[in-house]
């Protein structure tokens, strides 16, 4: 064992709660360090760990060596994973499950197996809240959560939650999250007889990505200036527009907790209808999605849908700014299930959303038509808002980040607390 395993380990002795006699399961997690460095954490604390890999991705960030971690590669198809689940949960007594992104095909089938089982199962997931922050839910994210409906039951969660320890938030590297990024890639391809089945999660295949990520770095260039302006302009105090953040168009959010095909249909129901109903002296701002590989042209396809409907001059597509200050300037906030959401209900921006939401409950809000939103975007009510906001950090989110060495650390150490019960999670409905 290494000398730095066995420091870890008397360190975690210390600090943590035991977890001797526990045997967890980790799937897929994402492309960076986190799942390994949480994985040791809890196998410093006792666990019997066991790791499932199904990519070459997944193998190289598979992290270091220790001896109550073991690993598992899945070279089969997609129709074999129930039966080899079954088994390993069955071989190794498993207790607990831990996945990263609830709605991949390598994870559709585990809800039904962990209540078939009577394991308990973890979802993760980038944050509701951002930056600083990883979305771990008992059960299930977003769609799936167990995050309550009415105000009642959010009023007494938000007021039996411990008190928080002050926190800065730990900002993500962007930088290090594209090498990361580049490195599964490579590693996919490295790694392919290994895993000759897999298909990944995202629907474009890797080449049609890269070859959007270089049409949106050409589209960048040439349309930088005027998007520098556009976005100038509305960072000063004008309040005459509607705020549109677009999410990515892979995004399972869309494709499984909206009944959008996706987001060109999303952009057109929302032009049509601010175009019908909007007062006439208001704009509309879409703002694309840091991530966006440029696969899709919603610049044209944005100005071609204003031109067919009119409205050429109210209509702004851009990116970057200070999604904050739009936030506190804008008319109201129209998206699907964004956690964009979150950051305009802590702003007290109106809402609309149109997909399947964990904020998308009355009062918090706009419950009517689109049509009428235009026309009376309400704003949500504050102290419901508040109360909402503390259920969500205190009940399912850990703090930290999953691509920066410090942010991974910590995110590491608050995982494994919700693990040994010292941080809560939402109550079974």
């Amino acid at each position: 064992m290494k000398k730095g395993t066995a420091a870890s380990e008397q360190s975690a002795g210390q600090q943590g709660s035991s977890l001797s006699g526990r045997s967890v399961l980790f799937l897929q997690g994402l492309a960076t360090p986190f799942f390994g460095a949480f994985a040791a954490r809890l196998a410093g604390l006792g666990a019997q760990i066991h790791r499932v890999h199904y990519c070459g991705a997944d193998w190289a960030f598979r992290g270091e060596a220790h001896a109550r971690i073991s690993h598992h590669a899945f070279s089969g198809r997609l129709d074999d994973l129930p039966a080899f689940y079954e088994n390993l949960i069955h071989d190794h007594a498993i207790d607990t499950i831990i996945l990263f992104g609830d709605c991949r095909p390598v994870h559709e089938m585990v809800r039904g197996l962990a209540d078939k089982h009577g394991i308990t199962l973890y979802a993760m997931d980038e944050g509701y809240i951002r930056p600083g922050y990883i979305t771990m839910e008992a059960s299930g994210t977003n769609g799936y959560s167990r995050m309550p409906k009415d105000g009642a039951t959010l009023q007494a969660l938000a007021k039996a939650a411990p008190a928080l320890a002050p926190y800065t938030p730990i900002a993500t590297d962007m930088g290090r999250r594209v090498r990361m990024d580049i490195w599964g890639h490579a590693a996919n391809i490295w790694y392919r007889l290994k895993f000759p089945f897999y298909k990944g999660h995202r629907p474009a295949p890797v080449w049609q990505e890269a070859l959007g990520w270089i049409k949106r770095g050409i589209n960048a260039a040439f349309h930088g200036r005027a998007n520098r302006r556009l976005i100038n302009a509305f960072e000063k105090p004008v309040s005459d527009y509607f705020l549109v953040p677009l999410q990515l168009n892979s995004d399972y959010q869309i494709r499984l907790h909206s009944r959008f095909s996706g987001m060109p249909e999303f952009i057109r129901e929302v032009m049509t209808s601010f175009a019908e109903h909007a007062p006439s002296g208001s704009r509309l701002f879409f703002k694309n999605h840091p991530l966006d590989n440029g696969i899709i042209n919603y610049r044209k396809l944005i100005s071609t849908q204003a031109k067919r409907l009119g409205i050429t001059g109210r209509v702004c597509f851009g990116w970057g700014g200070d999604l904050n200050w739009f936030l506190k300037h804008t008319k109201g906030v129209v998206l699907v299930n964004s956690t964009v959401g979150l950051a305009a209900l802590r702003a007290g921006a109106p809402l609309k959303a149109l997909g399947t939401a964990i904020y998308n409950l009355d009062g918090l809000t706009d419950q009517g038509v689109l049509d009428a939103f235009w026309q009376n975007p309400g704003p949500p009510q504050q102290r419901l808002a508040e109360e909402f906001l503390t259920v969500v950090e205190t009940y399912t989110q850990v703090r930290g980040d999953l691509f920066s060495e410090a942010g991974i650390a910590h995110a590491a150490e608050e995982a494994a607390k919700v693990i040994t019960g010292q941080l809560p999670r939402l109550p079974n409905a």
